[in-house]
This record gives structure tokens, sequence and C-alpha cells, in this order.
């Protein structure tokens, strides 16, 4: 029975070391991945910032290949909407951007209150640049509409006057009928 409990003993002191091993390889694999991971994001982050350097090169006019030179069309165009839908929600919201710092203020304000500055009158031409467009594309619409109408019109009253003149002739055909047929009665009658 020694020698089973000393087998026993053995074996767990085995096992025991293969668990003690196996997890210290376990927490260095994960230290491993852990630090591949950290070494991919700052790869990730040095690629962005070429792209960004890459891409201010381009705005500064500076010669890029011709590849490159669509992607940063591409960046800038995108840019160029956002600015644009940026605008599109500060108008919606009642606000304008202050020319001196950037922050959104409130139409009626007369000074930013963030850096002082006097604030854009800008604004109220745009508003009313764009109701003059409004009303512009509203009156022509409103004239390509008229014009349509006139044509409708027409072409109606010439079919009106086509079909009434077919009935006049019609008419006149029948009256005429009549008459002969009343006339040859009448001729009839005096004979």
């Amino acid at each position: 029975m020694r020698t089973f409990f000393e087998d026993l003993g053995k074996r767990l002191g085995e096992t025991a070391e293969t668990v003690t091993t196996k997890a210290g390889e376990a927490v260095e694999i994960q230290k491993l991945k852990n630090q591949v991971r950290i070494l991919e994001r700052d790869i990730e982050e040095d690629l962005a910032e070429i792209g960004r350097m890459v891409y201010e090169q381009f705005k500064a006019g500076d010669d890029v290949d011709e590849e490159t030179a669509a992607f940063c069309e591409a960046v800038k165009s995108r840019e160029d909407s956002i600015a644009e839908y940026k605008q599109k929600i500060i108008t919606l919201k009642g606000c304008i951007k202050c020319e001196a710092c950037g922050k959104d203020l409130v139409k009626d304000m007369a000074y930013c209150p963030y850096c002082g500055a006097k604030a854009p009158e800008k604004i109220v031409e745009d508003i009313v640049e764009e109701a003059e467009e409004a009303a512009e594309n509203t009156a022509e619409e409103a004239e390509s509409a008229v014009d349509k109408a006139v044509d409708a019109a027409k072409e109606t009253a010439e079919k009106v006057m086509d079909a009434a003149k077919e009935t006049a002739e019609k008419v006149a055909d029948t009256v005429e009928d009549k008459v002969e047929e009343a006339a040859e009665k009448i001729d009839d009658i005096l004979e």
C-alpha cells in the first residue's frame, strides 16, 4: 500500500507540475498576445498618421502619385459634404457659426459669448438668397404648369371645336335632307 501512495504522490506531483507549467505558459501566451495587440494598434495609428500626412501634403498642393491623389480627392469630397451637412444642421437649428472661433451661436446674438467676436451677418444674406432661389424655382414651376395647362386647354378646345363642327355638319345634312323631303311632299300635295 505504501507503493500505491508513493506512486499516487509522485503522479500528483507530476500533475501539479504540469498544470503549473501549462498555467505559466498560458499566462506567457496571453502576455505575448497583448503585446501583439498593442503593436498592431500602434501600427494602425502610424498608418493613419501617414495617411493624414499624405493628405495634408495633397491639400498643400504637393505632388502625390495618381492613385494616392484619387484617395485624397475622395476624402476631400467627403469632408466637403460633411461641412455642408453640418452647416445645414446649424441653419435648421437656428444657429450660425462664429467666424472667429467656429462655435455655434443663436441667430439673434450680436457677439459670440465664447470669443467676443461680432456675430456674422452673412446668415441673413444666405437666408434671403435661399428664399429668393426657392421663390424663383416656385415661379418657374408655376409657369411651367400654366404652360402645360394652356397647351392642354388649347388641345381640348380644338377637339371640342372639331366635334362641334362635325355635329353641325351632321345637323346641317339632316336639316337639308328634311327640307328636301318636306319640299317633295309639298310638291306631291300641290300636284
